[in-house]
């Protein structure tokens, strides 16, 4: 990321033209990046449920699943890495 795209990237943040991005990043400030990836996680895990007797087209469903089972491995990593974390401390 060269300067200007991070100049961008604050403009974005702070002037709320990108709602989301906003959103996640203050979500990110007040939580941590760990506790948010895990709890997407939690989330991923009910919506690819949901997903499989949604009607959406074949396209939808693949790219919601598909995003889900990744969201989800990330999610596991990231609560291994805690784990061995915690236990490394102990």
């Amino acid at each position: 990321m060269d300067a200007r795209d991070r100049e961008e990237f604050w403009n974005a943040v702070e002037s709320g033209d990108d709602p989301l991005l906003s959103t996640m990043h203050s979500l990110v400030e007040r939580w941590g990046m760990p506790a948010l990836i895990m709890c997407l996680g939690s989330i991923s895990n009910v919506l690819s449920e949901d997903a499989e007797s949604a009607e959406l087209t074949p396209g939808q469903r693949g790219l919601i699943i598909g995003c889900c089972a990744q969201v989800s491995h990330l999610s596991d990593l990231m609560h291994a890495e805690m784990e061995f974390i915690t236990a490394a401390e102990k």
